[in-house]
Parts: structure tokens; sequence; C-alpha cells
């Protein structure tokens, strides 16, 4: 056992560097970086259902 424990600090490998998740269950653990990006994503799904244009960048034409 103690072979793949070195092996594995070779390689930098931590078990809290996987998602561990249960079948229907879903996530066992909370996780920010998912929570972050729900929210984000949740932020632009909003933006565009009250304004479906992108803005526009402001520089309309060819500028030298």
């Amino acid at each position: 056992m103690s072979a793949l424990t070195n092996f594995f600090t070779k390689l930098r490998l931590h078990a809290d560097q996987f998602r561990v998740s249960a079948p229907m269950v879903g996530p066992l653990f909370d996780d920010a970086d998912q929570r972050r990006i729900s929210h984000d994503l949740d932020a632009v799904r909003t933006r565009f259902e009250q304004h479906p244009a992108w803005p526009s960048s402001g520089a309309l034409g060819e500028r030298r």
C-alpha cells in the first residue's frame, strides 16, 4: 500500500482533487467552485432573458 501512496505523492494527486458523488444523490460535499460557476451561469442566463442582444463594444467604425 505504501508503494501506491508513494506513487500518488510523486504524481501530486490528492483525494480532495476529485469530486465524490453518489448515484441519484449528486455531490456528497459542498464545492465552492461549482457554486460560483452555477451563480455566474444564472447571472448570464437572466441577463439574456431580460436583454437578448449582446451589447455593442462602443467602437463602431474602423479607427486608425
